[in-house]
């Protein structure tokens, strides 16, 4: 995996956190993630990394906090492909995925506020394409 796949890896764990903070995955979070993917598809390959993650993480039930730690740490090691742009885009996508399956959990809220000032606070030097 490269540096900039690394996004749409913690992108895909960040989608499971959100989805499993309020205590269960729903059907609608994973299908608006598939929606995403396919849709982000003809844009970027990368963005199946963000499928593949989810599965993996809901087949493992992870835990949304320890998750929610990886993905920052895959959105460091990212940064240098991380453009202002892709950061509202992926702050949009963990809301739609949050607002999938209504009525959004205080939880998810939480962890969206978090994830905006997270991201927002990752500044990047120079970006690599």
């Amino acid at each position: 995996m490269d540096a900039k796949q690394h996004l749409y890896y913690a992108l895909g764990a960040l989608a499971y956190a959100v989805a499993k903070a309020d205590g269960k995955v729903q059907r609608e979070e994973r299908e608006k993630v598939k929606q995403i993917v396919e849709a982000g598809a003809e844009h970027a390959m990368d963005f199946g990394y963000t499928d593949i993650i989810f599965q993996l993480l809901q087949k493992d039930k992870a835990g949304f906090k320890e998750v929610y730690v990886w993905a920052m740490k895959s959105f460091e090691l990212g940064k240098y492909h991380l453009t202002e742009e892709m950061k509202n885009s992926f702050i949009d996508i963990i809301e739609q995925v949050a607002a999938a399956f209504p009525p959004t959990d205080p939880e998810e809220l939480v962890l969206i506020s978090r994830f905006s000032a997270d991201i927002n606070a990752i500044h990047v030097n120079k970006v690599i394409d």
